[in-house]
């Protein structure tokens, strides 16, 4: 249903490296100069892609064939779901296909000579694991789990059945607000906007949107594992 669906869209961060602002030259100064994009070290690019989002990272890596689509995390002859909905427990972040360019802010990601199309890692980018060549979705699915299992307190399929019964609940809000409205189009028009039997379902759709955010919060809960606190430190206080 529409509320499952949104739910399962892919939330993908495109972060944009600014540059620190020059001081402004004074007003006799007439020379301009022009920003140069330079490769920011490995640590403060992966500073500027987390944004102080300490959840772990998927990271992918646009392509001339995958551009603008998905392709590269999701499968066009397999089911999805799962896929997205672990997505949901990461930062999911996408970078253009320029990123390969030495110069481009982001290119210390990628710098391997045969960077990887998706890779996870925490979100220093510490502990990656890189996605080669071609993989199943079986693949995809074990190495999402493991970095799960290593960053999160909590197991990530607990929270997994935890999503699947909020958005079960979800559907079953949809089908009855979809019966409510109907129902009140139709006593619209045989009775006239000032049918006493309006304000019955009236009350049953505020219902339900008192009920739907219940469910956003039991959606939210299920999301948060909660990070391991020796993830959250420097790398070198880590034990």
């Amino acid at each position: 249903m529409r509320t499952s669906k949104r739910s399962l869209t892919l939330a993908w961060d495109f972060p944009v490296y600014t540059p620190p602002e020059r001081p402004k030259a004074k007003a006799a100064e007439h020379t301009v100069v022009k920003e140069v994009e330079v490769a920011l070290p490995r640590e403060e690019a992966f500073a500027w892609i987390h944004k102080g989002d300490k959840r772990p990272l998927l990271v992918l890596r646009e392509c001339n064939k995958c551009k603008g689509t998905d392709d590269a995390l999701l499968s066009r002859t397999l089911k999805n779901e799962e896929t997205q909905m672990l997505a949901r427990f990461f930062h999911c972040v996408k970078l253009p296909v320029h990123v390969l360019q030495g110069a481009h802010p982001f290119h210390a990601l990628f710098d391997e000579e045969h960077p990887p199309h998706l890779f996870f890692a925490s979100y220093d980018g510490s502990n990656p694991l890189m996605m080669r060549g071609v993989y199943t979705q079986g693949d995809l699915f074990k190495a999402m789990y493991s970095v799960l299992d290593r960053e999160y307190v909590r197991d990530a399929r607990l929270g997994m059945r935890e999503l699947l019964k909020v958005f079960s609940q979800c559907d079953m809000l949809d089908v009855k607000e979809d019966d409510l409205k109907d129902r009140m189009e139709k006593e619209i028009e045989k009775n006239g906007p000032k049918s006493e039997k309006l304000a019955p379902i009236q009350k049953e759709l505020a219902e339900l949107d008192k009920k739907r955010i219940q469910l956003r919060e039991k959606e939210k809960q299920a999301l948060d594992l909660g990070i391991k606190p020796a993830l959250l430190l420097p790398a070198k206080d880590a034990k």
